[in-house]
């Protein structure tokens, strides 16, 4: 995630308690008691203090008088237990202030009996606030105690209650990260120590995973609660039917997910507006509209600025939790949008709070605190550089006094630790990251770009449907980085171009399978490049990208500008990322995919038909593609021996295009091994389709990658599947949405 205008705004907000500084800095209290005496005597003078040091601390420890008043205030207003603990803490503070002990509390109170005590002057709040000065102990009046007492007393609770609900925040998601963390260590021991486990399945927030499939031999095994669960709960949208397809400008996420930030907005609403004390004649703030605008400013402040770790840690490309948990990108995302969400509206009812009590009690350290954010938020908006604003962040902060929380540094360790991984990931891929020298070539009548990227130096093996961050160092905006899903690994020898090796049968019979085996003593952690392939060959990795932005374009352009041989270019590769989808457990495989979408097909076909492990016998391929010219390049070259070893078959749906005519001319190489119609696909009819083909003891994963619709009408056609028929069916969404 970015950095965040609104970060900065809390750091300074939220952290400058400058509505009143004592105020703010007081902590709960273990003698409330005994620090209403203290706090009643604290501004007024008494007259043996002259030429002792003007500081309140010091005063108290030398100052007969004040000592006297305050254990008369003490005797009179507190209980033993509160007098003796705030006597302690005074004795000990005097011990190391003036370096000399605080009389006997006895040997004072003893002088005075219960008539001379009835004697002592009352303090009264009009003294108090104009600092009088006194030549006689003293003793706050039973009205102005109760006024302080009660002060302090709401705002202990008050203070309090921030805390406790700021911490809740980690609370609640550590609750959710702990039963994903349960139920995927539970799945993994019931595979481990029972061949054929009844009944249990995954709770999971997001898509499944390699865990939390069962094989294909307990398709029969599932119990009515998990088809129950999964049907109304795990996988459907949350009304019903829109899931990837925005409602206006906003998505809704799946249902669970839906749950659970709704229980967490719930719960930021009911800490924000619960656990205050107002009354009037408050002596920090004497009218009730001050308080409360003052208490749910903090609160929300705080609870904002609780939520921002969280922020950090949901939205970063290494997200610890999500491989804890298993759950995918796509749940974190939504969990670290939502998230957000609630912060920001947090942070704008502290601003408005704050801005209030501008108004009514001209503060100039909250209107610098104010201005400055107001400043900040659009300027950072228009893309002003970040160190600019750190550099007014922390000027800003020596003038109103801010002081850096502990959570500023959660951020910043989550941020450095990110990057750590990144720049680890970046390396374990080849050490000389600066030198990787990538291949592209451009079919401008398909409108793609083939990249071939040699992997021969990495430590990690690509697998199915995992994606890679790259930079492209030839670009004039080399310090952006984009994800790029795999769409194949082939072995390429030296001289050959990535059209060659596509073209010709004995490379691409080559190919090594995406499918992560199993790790043993001999071949782990060697290089890519020391496992397998051709004498002489070089394994690459391919991506097929459609240029659609500026960064997918100037790829284009430049891989354009070298033809007719393939443009080389450097570029970093940081990766692999994403988590395989076990498609691999199912009989059946049914991918729903939309125009660049079929680059999931395409790392998935080798590895379910080239491995042992894998029991997938069928494949069947629905693929709606607006260019026909698009669609032929990537049969041609992409899919000339890709259903090797699958019973594979495949309708391609143009959707716009030439006409007729072309499309046949187009695909005239193709249409013998697959069938070409023009149109839409209708999604709803390929699901219950496939599960009529495959009958009543199977089991059928739905992979949908494409569009928003096809997506939702995929998940709302698997969900009306379950419950119906009796063979097993699992649904998976591949939505890019790194």
């Amino acid at each position: 995630m970015r950095n965040s205008p609104l970060l900065r705004f809390l750091a300074i907000g939220c952290t400058t308690w400058t509505a009143d500084a004592e105020a703010s800095r007081r902590a709960p209290l273990e003698a409330p008691c005994f620090e209403a005496c203290q706090w009643t005597l604290r501004p007024i003078r008494f007259n043996d203090g002259a030429g002792m040091s003007p500081s309140p601390k010091v005063r108290t420890c030398e100052s007969l008088l004040e000592l006297t008043s305050l254990y008369l205030c003490a005797a009179v207003y507190c209980a033993a237990g509160e007098r003796t603990a705030g006597l302690d803490y005074l004795n000990a503070t005097c011990q190391t202030s003036v370096r000399s002990p605080i009389p006997p509390f006895d040997d004072v109170v003893a002088n005075h009996t219960d008539d001379d005590i009835a004697r002592v002057r009352r303090l009264r709040q009009d003294e108090w606030e104009d600092a009088a000065t006194f030549a006689e102990p003293v003793i706050p009046s039973d009205a102005f105690f109760g006024l302080a007492f009660d002060t302090l007393d709401s705002w202990s609770y008050v203070y309090s209650r921030h805390t406790l609900y700021g911490s809740a925040m980690f609370i609640f998601w550590g609750v959710v990260i702990a039963i994903g963390l349960l139920n995927r260590a539970v799945v993994v021991l019931v595979h481990a120590t029972a061949p054929n486990p009844r009944g249990w399945q995954s709770i999971s927030l997001g898509e499944p995973g390699e865990d939390s499939v069962p094989a294909a031999s307990h398709a029969r095994s599932q119990s009515r609660l998990s088809v129950w669960l999964k049907r109304h709960v795990t996988l459907p949208a949350t009304f019903g039917y829109r899931n990837a397809q925005p409602f206006g400008w906003y998505t809704v996420p799946p249902r669970i997910q839906s749950v659970t930030i709704l229980a967490f907005t719930i719960m930021n609403l009911v800490f924000c507006v619960h656990g205050y004390r107002v009354f009037p004649g408050n002596l920090y703030f004497p009218k009730v509209f001050t308080q409360s605008w003052r208490y749910v400013s903090d609160r929300t402040g705080i609870i904002s600025f609780a939520n921002f770790p969280l922020i950090r840690l949901f939205g970063m490309r290494n997200n610890v939790v999500m491989w804890l948990t298993g759950w995918d990108f796509a749940t974190y995302n939504n969990f670290h949008r939502w998230v957000a969400r609630i912060a920001t509206v947090e942070a704008v009812v502290h601003s408005v709070g704050y801005t209030v009590l501008v108004c009514d009690r001209n503060n100039p350290h909250v209107l610098i605190a104010a201005v400055i954010a107001l400043l900040d938020t659009p300027e950072r908006l228009r893309g002003v550089p970040d160190h600019t604003y750190s550099i007014v962040r922390h000027r800003a902060s020596y003038y109103v006094g801010a002081r850096y929380d502990l959570l500023v540094w959660v951020c910043c360790f989550i941020w450095a630790f990110d990057r750590v991984l990144r720049m680890s990931r970046t390396l374990a891929f080849n050490l000389r990251f600066w030198d990787t020298k990538a291949k592209a070539t451009y079919d401008k009548e398909a409108n793609i770009v083939r990249l071939s990227v040699p992997c021969g130096t990495s430590l990690y093996r690509p697998g199915p449907g995992t994606f890679y961050y790259l930079h492209v160092l030839n670009d004039v905006r080399f310090w952006e980085s984009h994800p790029f899903t795999v769409a194949s690994v082939r072995a390429l020898r030296d001289s050959d171009t990535l059209k060659d090796a596509c073209q010709d049968r004995e490379v691409v019979e080559e190919e090594t399978a995406l499918l992560p085996r199993t790790t043993t003593t001999e071949d782990s952690p060697r290089p890519v490049s020391e496992r397998g392939g051709p004498h002489g060959a070089v394994p690459t990795m391919n991506f097929l990208i459609r240029p659609y932005d500026s960064s997918t374009r100037r790829l284009a352009r430049a891989a354009a500008a070298s033809q007719p041989h393939p443009a080389s270019l450097r570029v970093i590769v940081e990766g692999p990322y994403g988590r395989t989808k076990p498609l691999h457990r199912f009989e059946s495989v049914l991918f729903v995919a939309g125009g660049s979408g079929i680059v999931v097909l395409l790392s998935y076909l080798e590895a379910l038909g080239g491995s042992a492990a894998s029991r997938t016998r069928r494949v069947r391929v629905v693929w709606a593609v607006r260019e026909a010219s698009f669609a032929a390049s990537v049969l041609r070259e992409d899919l000339r021996a890709s259903y090797d070893g699958l019973d594979l078959s495949l309708d391609v749906y143009v959707t716009r295009g030439d006409g007729e005519g072309g499309d046949s001319g187009r695909f005239a190489e193709t249409t013998k091994q697959f069938r070409v119609s023009r149109g839409r696909p209708y999604v709803r009819g390929e699901v219950e389709d496939a599960m009529r083909e495959l009958g009543d003891r199977g089991s059928l994963a739905v992979v949908a990658c494409g569009p928003a619709r096809m997506a939702d009408d995929a998940r709302k056609a698997v969900v009306d599947t379950l419950g119906r028929a009796s063979s097993k069916v699992e649904y998976f969404e591949e939505s890019f949405n790194w």
